[in-house]
């Protein structure tokens, strides 16, 4: 049976959400890290999506994602999630599911947005793998805050804001885990 229909917005912020099959390990070296954020920054292009802010947690991801069309979503994280999946089950000699189902998406507006981003750069932080946000290397905080060129997330409002998107970032320390 086919899955509900998914609700995209062309021109408007979703979050994406992908976890590992049974909440398992999706990410077993910097080069996965690494081939997952090239793959993404490949097929997001030539489909037309904008990454506006991400993290690639050892076990999920989270994508602030812009998509010019209806159908890009579903294209651009389809043939990311394949390959990618092809790639670690030919190296471990696996065969089967490496990700949860298919990827989850909803619309981001207004208030929700800066929360949402704020909630995606700071899962390292929350999970206890950093201090900072920018201290984690598969995330755009480092991007945002340090000015450092980043393959997947090149746009977007967050750009450019430097030492104001440190300070908006540490401001999420005290707020709980739910955008």
């Amino acid at each position: 049976m086919a899955g509900s229909a998914r609700v995209v917005v062309p021109g408007r912020p979703h979050h994406v959400t992908q976890r590992g099959n049974r909440r398992q390990r999706v990410f077993f070296s910097r080069g996965d890290f690494l081939a997952y954020r090239e793959l993404t920054a490949r097929w997001c292009y030539v489909y037309g999506i904008e990454i506006w802010s991400y993290c690639l947690m050892p076990n999920h991801v989270h994508l602030l994602a812009v998509p010019r069309s209806g159908d890009g979503l579903a294209r651009a994280f389809g043939q990311v999630h394949r390959r990618y999946t092809r790639m670690v089950n030919a190296r471990h000699g696996w065969k089967g599911h490496l990700w949860q189902g298919r990827f989850s998406s909803w619309v981001v507006d207004g208030d929700a947005l800066l929360a949402t981003a704020r909630y995606i750069e700071r899962n390292p932080v929350r999970a206890g793998l950093v201090s900072a946000p920018e201290d984690y290397e598969w995330s755009s905080a480092r991007a945002h805050v340090k000015g450092d060129f980043d393959v997947l997330a090149r746009g977007g409002p967050f750009q450019d804001m430097g030492s104001d998107w440190k300070r908006f970032l540490e401001c999420g320390r005290e707020e709980g885990n739910a955008p």
